[in-house]
């Protein structure tokens, strides 16, 4: 942890690059954040605690959305991986899980897709869910190769449980399985508290 002057750069994986961080004392404790977007660096490590039953994944490249799929299984962050080719495709996919009622633990949205993308996806996955009562939202967790700016964190505010992954320079499916593994414990601790 850094002193209360000091300011040190640390490597944010929400934002896939070295940043500035600053110290914010919690109950317990402290934590190092992110200076650019809020993401806890250091703290108790949460672990994933249990298999998620299902991850609808939108991705609008096939071989990426496979093999980023079958890692998440094979890593047993979820049981199942639901892939699909776009926004309006993952909408449909939750409207029948919806319907039949079965869960959908988390939505992972690539922000750059066509003909709808990842944060007007998002945006009519909230509307759904008010629509159909749902008691609770699905976290939500967009993955881009974009930085975040001010109309992404209002996305992110407007959708939330919501967080985001920049790929970074290493886009490939095994880091970002890896990543994403980090990560969701922390996106499942905003939903819960």
């Amino acid at each position: 942890m850094t002193g209360a002057g000091e300011i040190r750069s640390a490597y944010c994986m929400s934002c896939g690059e070295e940043v500035p961080t600053y110290r914010v004392e919690v109950e317990g404790g402290a934590e190092i954040r992110c200076a650019p977007c809020g993401f806890t660096l250091e703290t108790a490590r949460t672990p994933l605690g249990a298999v998620l039953e299902c991850i609808v994944l939108a991705d609008d490249e096939l071989l990426f959305r496979t093999l980023l799929a079958d890692l998440l299984v094979e890593q047993k962050v979820a049981r199942e991986v639901v892939g699909c080719e776009s926004g309006p495709a993952l909408l449909s996919e939750c409207v029948r899980r919806f319907r039949a009622e079965r869960p959908i633990s988390l939505v992972i949205l690539d922000i750059l897709m066509a003909p709808m993308d990842g944060s007007a996806a998002a945006l009519a996955l909230r509307a759904l869910e008010k629509g159909l009562d749902r008691p609770s939202p699905v976290p939500i967790l967009f993955l881009s190769g974009m930085r975040a700016d001010d109309s992404l964190r209002e996305v992110l505010q407007s959708c939330g449980p919501a967080l985001y992954l920049n790929k970074g320079k290493d886009a490939t499916p095994p880091r970002l399985a890896g990543r994403l593994k980090d990560l969701i414990p922390h996106l499942l601790m905003v939903r819960s508290g």
